[in-house]
């Protein structure tokens, strides 16, 4: 499996492709491949902040649960 660095060198150059004109590029993570278009840049710049996110050690691990306490 590639390493989190390949992954997101993978989905810049994705994410350059899109921007000087091509009009589909695949990402691959794991067994799966995802399709990117001009459309759906956004997801693929998600993608890329999550993978950015995993490097730097602070990605998200689901939600946290907020405890209010009333003082008695």
């Amino acid at each position: 499996m590639a390493t989190t660095q390949q992954l997101l060198d993978e989905a810049i150059a994705a994410r350059h492709q899109l921007l000087v004109g091509k009009a589909r590029v695949s990402v691959g993570y794991g067994d799966r491949r995802v399709e990117f278009t001009a459309a759906t840049l956004k997801q693929l710049d998600s993608y890329i902040a999550e993978l950015r996110r995993r490097l730097a050690g602070t990605a998200r691990r689901g939600r946290t649960r907020v405890q209010y306490v009333v003082p008695v």
